[in-house]
């Protein structure tokens, strides 16, 4: 063995062993990567089954959920009068309903708007949203504000 590989593999020793601590502590810490707490029961009831052309409006951009990042075209927002379905690559499923969302609320990042939806219980604390420019009015026209 040279000199310096015995450092040179110590040290990728080491970081392999942080990285396998992280892959699997650090989801532990934070629920899991990407999922969200189920809904309260009494607004899980009001979920309807809709099929991908009964929602109105289908916006495509890049989300954040519980620290799994989506860029564009992996994240979907689809949404009706009633509920919206949040759909990001290697994630379930998140259905909002409108009785959840207390309001919406729009932050200026420096690369672009992002969506965040505020609901009493907190669930959706993680959970931001980067649709396209005009999905405000959008929204507005489908009663979501």
């Amino acid at each position: 063995m040279r000199p310096g590989e015995g450092i040179a593999l110590l040290v990728f020793g080491a970081l392999a062993v942080v990285m396998l601590i992280i892959r699997f502590r650090w989801p532990e810490k934070f629920q899991g990567f990407g999922r969200v707490p189920p809904p309260n029961p009494a607004h899980a009831r009001q979920f309807a089954a809709l099929r991908d052309e009964d929602y109105d409006l289908v916006l495509r951009g890049g989300a954040s959920v519980n620290h799994l990042n989506a860029t564009w075209p992996y994240a979907s927002l689809l949404v009706s009068r009633s509920q919206i379905e949040l759909r990001v690559r290697r994630v379930e499923p998140i259905r909002i309903t409108r009785a959840e969302v207390i309001g919406l609320s729009w932050v200026g990042l420096p690369f672009g708007r992002g969506l965040k939806f505020r609901t009493a219980s907190g669930r959706l604390d993680k959970v931001t949203v980067w649709p396209p420019r005009n999905a405000e009015k959008q929204l507005a026209d489908l009663g979501w504000r």
